[in-house]
């Protein structure tokens, strides 16, 4: 059964980390902001992939994705109307968006599970 509060949890997590990262980027005022992106969201993305099967251990992919895809959400709303970027006007865009950042949150989640399933199964020999 889906765990909605560890969705949320999982959900907090992500994103408290993603505001302390983007806090302490803003503090080192480091100007490639580019890479800084990329690495900032391909960490919070596999974050992400790792604490959905800590925290929904029945239902670890569909966590991955569902809180990935609703943290891809909140970046467009938040560039949309914090940043005033109009991200909506290229549906490619979005698509390569929640492509790539679903994509790595459930490798991150594959990669756990695997994990998981093989310390379960090396404590029981």
């Amino acid at each position: 059964m889906f765990s909605f509060s560890g969705f949320v949890k999982s959900l907090g997590i992500v994103l408290l980390v993603l505001i302390t990262i983007s806090f302490t980027v803003g503090l080192l005022n480091i100007n490639h902001i580019g890479v800084l992106l990329t690495i900032m969201y391909s960490f919070t993305y596999v974050l992400n992939g790792v604490l959905a099967p800590l925290l929904n251990q029945r239902t670890p992919y569909f966590a991955s994705y569902l809180s990935s895809i609703t943290l891809t959400v909140l970046n467009l709303i938040v560039a949309i109307y914090l940043l005033d970027v109009m991200v909506l006007a290229d549906p490619a865009e979005i698509n390569r968006g929640l492509f790539m950042n679903s994509t790595i949150s459930l490798l991150a989640t594959f990669i756990v599970v695997m994990i998981l399933k093989r310390k379960q199964r090396n404590s029981h020999a």
